[in-house]
């Protein structure tokens, strides 16, 4: 099985890169920037109706890459070719309910998926003085802004819900093997593993013919949101809301590779119904799957 995993980013940078240097050894640590991107007109049944931005972040160790990323300004705007990856990193949050020793909100820690892009190439391609003239540009570059492309195999089944909007949704996570070594993650790293989400005819289609180990290609751009998490505190027990954000993969199209479900499977799973009818079943009946942690009822966008 061929690896695919490649993004094109074309955005604006909308707060200055971090650029970290250590002060013993005047190195790079690291470098991470947040580039405003607008999705395509391509439609995906989410209800969204007018310019949607989102914010993929980028972060580089390499000396190439961020010896121009701390040239950058607000306004610059950028092309990036790079690689979907995640990483497993700690996420705060306090609860209303009690109190720690010294008197402050309890902190509690839970471990979050950040995906982010990798980047393999990323130049500064023009600048803008004002804001919305480099928006004007954005919106109107569009088409190139936020495009991703991988090829992976679910994880587990992919869930089906409904929010309170009425939004049909599916969502799944990907294994992605590693097209490019990055050479200062762990080399035993050899996959990412992204969050695929699906709405609409797109939802059910998917939610029908696909299972654990299912293989597929998607076409798509990467989705902020603000999802409500829920935890239980280490020290009152009690379970709290925090607002949290997260990055996805949405797609445009998704091409069903390997062991996806065929048509006989879904027919006989539903007791000789056609694809068609099960489609419209789960389209109309709201039925929906227990939402996965970190999925609000309301599926709010980041803004």
């Amino acid at each position: 099985m061929g690896k695919v995993n490649i993004a094109y980013i074309y955005g604006r940078v909308s707060k200055k890169p971090i650029v970290q240097i250590d002060k013993d050894t005047g190195e790079y640590v690291y470098g991470m920037v947040y580039l405003d991107t607008v999705r395509s007109l391509r439609p995906i049944e989410d209800d969204v109706r007018y310019v949607k931005h989102d914010h993929p972040l980028i972060i580089s160790r390499e000396k190439e890459i961020l010896d121009n990323m701390r040239n950058w300004d607000e306004n610059d705007m950028i092309f990036v070719k790079g690689v979907i990856s995640t990483k497993m990193i700690p996420k705060s949050s306090f609860c209303p309910e009690c109190q720690d020793e010294a008197g402050n909100p309890t902190k509690n820690i839970i471990k979050g998926n950040l995906i982010y892009i990798t980047p393999i190439y990323a130049e500064k391609v023009k600048s803008f003085e004002d804001k919305m003239e480099a928006i004007d540009d954005l919106i109107q570059n569009r088409e190139i802004s936020n495009q991703i492309y991988v090829l992976g195999t679910l994880i587990h089944d992919p869930q089906f819900f409904t929010t309170k909007r009425g939004l049909r949704i599916c969502q799944y996570q990907l294994a992605l093997d590693r097209k490019f070594k990055i050479r200062t993650d762990d080399l035993s790293i050899k996959a990412d593993w992204p969050v695929v989400k699906t709405y609409g005819d797109m939802a059910c289609d998917d939610k029908l013919h696909l299972t654990e180990g299912s293989v597929i290609i998607a076409d798509g751009f990467l989705q902020a949101r603000t999802v409500t998490r829920h935890i239980k505190c280490a020290h009152c027990g009690k379970i709290y809301d925090f607002k949290d954000h997260s990055m996805e993969i949405v797609p445009y199209a998704v091409e069903y590779v390997e062991k996806c479900k065929e048509t006989a499977e879904i027919e006989a799973e539903g007791n000789g119904r056609s694809v068609e009818q099960q489609k419209q079943i789960l389209y109309n009946s709201g039925i929906r799957d227990e939402a996965p942690e970190g999925i609000a009822a309301s599926d709010d966008m980041a803004s």
